[in-house]
């Protein structure tokens, strides 16, 4: 499938789009008449995805992935607070309700949220939602770049410490240390798509048990600052 660039908002937009759902829907029943019987009889999803709200970043799509597969959640710049009430019900709903047993937080580079943390996104203020991603800047001196493409550089770079960060608190959630310690293999990864390959990336940091958080989440970290220096 070869997707076009959308085209800018009008009127019509919302019947086109419902237009285009009915012929899918079409489309789908006639390969498989009973395709949404059996998708409306229940969810059994391989994975939960902690992801951003960018338009340009669905993880459905950019994995490929079928219907009922992933268990999505999103928010600007892929946060995992332990605060997160709505955040923290999804993942305890997806362990011990779904039998997921895999979560990830996927994050994709230029994301505006991070631009936002970083003072770049013009008519943008960080607020407490972003204030993990500014420390986390200061942290790795990513403020007051040498120059344009530095700042680039440095906006790619914080949104891959932010996924493993992210990851990190989603590895220390209430539900996924309950299920650790009923013995259940649950595992925390992290992704990141780039926006100009179309390519998603694994950031080779996935956690296994508390006892791995801290040093699989240092050596994710050191590898990006290696990459990126």
């Amino acid at each position: 499938m070869i997707f076009s660039t959308p085209a800018p908002y009008s009127e019509n937009r919302l019947s086109e789009m419902l237009a285009r759902n009915a012929e899918w829907a079409g489309q789908i029943t006639a390969q498989d008449p009973e395709y949404f019987k059996r998708l409306s009889a229940g969810q059994s999803p391989a994975f939960t995805v902690i992801s951003c709200c960018d338009s340009r970043a669905d993880p459905n799509t950019l994995l490929q992935s079928n219907l009922g597969e992933l268990f999505v959640y999103k928010n600007v710049a892929n946060q995992a607070g332990l605060n997160d009430l709505s955040l923290q019900t999804a993942i305890q709903f997806s362990i011990d309700s779904l039998k997921v047993k895999h979560l990830l937080v996927f994050g994709h580079h230029n994301c505006g949220g991070v631009r936002i943390a970083l003072g770049l996104h013009a008519g943008g203020a960080p607020g407490d939602w972003l204030e993990g991603v500014r420390e986390l800047a200061h942290d790795h001196q990513l403020f007051n770049p040498a120059s344009p493409e530095q700042a680039n550089q440095n906006v790619d770079k914080l949104c891959e410490l932010n996924v493993i960060q992210q990851v990190r608190l989603a590895a220390l959630s209430p539900a996924v240390n309950a299920a650790w310690g009923r013995g259940e293999p649950v595992a925390v990864g992290g992704l990141v798509y780039s926006l100009s390959t179309g390519r998603v990336i694994d950031l080779d940091c996935t956690i296994r048990s508390r006892a791995e958080i801290d040093e699989r989440c240092f050596s994710a970290m050191k590898a990006i600052c290696a990459k990126y220096n």
